[in-house]
């Protein structure tokens, strides 16, 4: 059964204190807090859902690489022994003007440091004092990190991915892919599998020992056409993204690429809003009444093994809050009518 997750880092602290003990009594598999520029920082609130929670999983959907390894370990093992249950530590790049004006990082070449990144990361959860960090890499080197002295839980180790070569290296090195909101459901069926086969045969391992997910934004209200536009000011944000058109104008969506992409330029986001058609959307966004949200869902069983699910992405604040609740309220009915779950593997117990 696929895993659930509701995202609420985008609709204030509080506010996601409340719908993520909402989602944990609802039956939610896992909530999920991002690397966002308009939302909490998203460790931080990972840790105060930990605590707050009973037994739902936290996950960092995503956490960006500007953080150091050492200090990205040590926050996911501190979040997974506040909940005393798995982390699911989701890792990418973002974007490269954030990674290079925000930070004062190198980007380039993405792979490559990711790469390097990750075994830097691995290595620091599973440091110990007889068994400290020993890395030389000309990217993420690390020496004598030992780790936290508490009692340890699992994390699993996500990548996130959008294109064909990041996608590989996850397969290749992670515990799991999450893959980018903007990425067609088809794309998902037909392309990922594949991709996903040629990085599980560079390590060994077969797909059972690999999670596959990926975040949808949503819209869902008893007005079909209110329900799309709710999705469409998550979607317009990606205009700015340059992989967005990569990915969307084969589809045939050159005259809504060209329209945001105008739109971006002269600082006008209601007309990026009104660039996303409803083709767009239907595309690349789970909306509609509660009925259609239900039978969209479906459609995502034997494609992926997660779903994340936001409502919140440049919402007025108080839309964000209610339609985010409304959304827990219509996937809680999903995970009514479609009981158990299917857990991916963790890395092992408490240690």
């Amino acid at each position: 059964m696929m895993e659930l997750g509701l995202g609420v880092g985008e609709v204030g602290v509080r506010s996601a204190l409340d719908l993520a003990r909402g989602a944990d009594a609802a039956g939610f598999d896992q909530v999920g807090v991002g690397d966002s520029q308009f939302g909490a920082e998203s460790f931080t609130l990972l840790a105060a859902v930990a605590a707050q929670t009973e037994r739902v999983r936290q996950v960092s959907t995503i956490a960006g690489w500007s953080r150091t390894p050492a200090t990205t370990a040590h926050a996911a093992h501190t979040i997974a022994a506040l909940g005393g249950r798995r982390f699911d530590l989701g890792i990418g790049p973002l974007p490269r003007a954030r990674v290079q004006d925000w930070h004062g990082l190198e980007f380039d070449p993405v792979v490559p440091r990711m790469r390097s990144y990750l075994r830097a990361l691995r290595a620091c959860l599973d440091a110990t004092p007889d068994a400290p960090t020993a890395v030389d890499d000309p990217y993420f080197p690390t020496r004598g990190y030992v780790g936290p002295g508490f009692t340890r839980f699992p994390v699993r180790l996500l990548l996130g991915a959008t294109q064909r070569r990041m996608t590989e290296l996850a397969a290749e090195v992670a515990d799991g892919v999450m893959f980018n909101g903007i990425l067609p459901l088809g794309w998902l069926r037909d392309v990922a599998p594949g991709l996903v086969d040629v990085g599980l045969a560079r390590s060994g391992r077969d797909r059972t020992e690999f999670a596959v997910t990926v975040g949808r934004f949503c819209g869902v209200d008893d007005d079909a056409e209110r329900a799309r536009d709710l999705a469409r000011h998550a979607i317009a944000y990606y205009f700015r993204i340059p992989y967005f058109r990569t990915f969307l104008e084969p589809l045939g969506f050159a005259a809504e690429l060209d329209a945001g992409e105008r739109a971006l330029r002269a600082d006008d986001f209601p007309a990026q809003v009104r660039a996303v058609s409803d083709r767009m959307v239907d595309e690349l966004a789970v909306t509609g009444t509660p009925a259609d949200v239900l039978a969209t869902l479906e459609r995502y069983e034997g494609v992926v093994d997660g779903l994340s699910l936001s409502g919140a992405k440049q919402l007025p604040p108080d839309v964000a809050v209610e339609h985010t609740a409304r959304l827990l309220e219509v996937v809680a009915e999903y995970r009514r009518t479609h009981p158990g779950t299917r857990r991916a593997p963790a890395r092992g117990g408490a240690r």
